[in-house]
């Protein structure tokens, strides 16, 4: 099987920690994305946010307002550029998470592996199994 690297999405927008939430808010519908890795001044990923962490604050100006670092999730998991595609899926589906940040060896981010990123590619395996 394939590599987190080899599968992510290469083209990623990431924030930054200390952009206000209402930022995230527009690059999420903008991009048409349901995840923004959070990185800080060393473009090191140091949180993820959602839609779902920003649905509850839509209309709430004075959180909007808040450095998203207030609102991300910190406790983001990552993967480095060689890790298996069946890890993974097995972090993905252990953590009930859709995206995990990909990072290279100074935790710098590359990219990300999404499940659609995931999907594509358990779909290309399985049509040449069939050929």
């Amino acid at each position: 099987m394939s590599t987190a690297g080899q599968i992510m999405t290469r083209d990623v927008t990431a924030i930054r920690e200390t952009v206000p939430a209402r930022r995230a808010v527009q690059l999420l519908e903008e991009l048409d994305v349901r995840h923004l890795p959070v990185i800080n001044g060393a473009h090191e990923v140091v949180g993820i946010v959602s839609d779902r962490d920003l649905a509850p604050i839509a209309s709430d100006r004075a959180r909007l307002a808040q450095p998203v670092s207030r609102l991300m999730s910190a406790d983001v998991l990552t993967v480095g550029l060689e890790t298996d595609v069946d890890d993974v899926i097995d972090l993905l589906t252990e953590h009930r998470i859709g995206a995990v940040p990909v990072v290279d060896g100074d935790g710098r981010l590359a990219g990300v592996v999404s499940y659609v990123d995931v999907l594509r590619e358990v779909a290309k395996e399985h049509r040449a199994a069939k050929a």
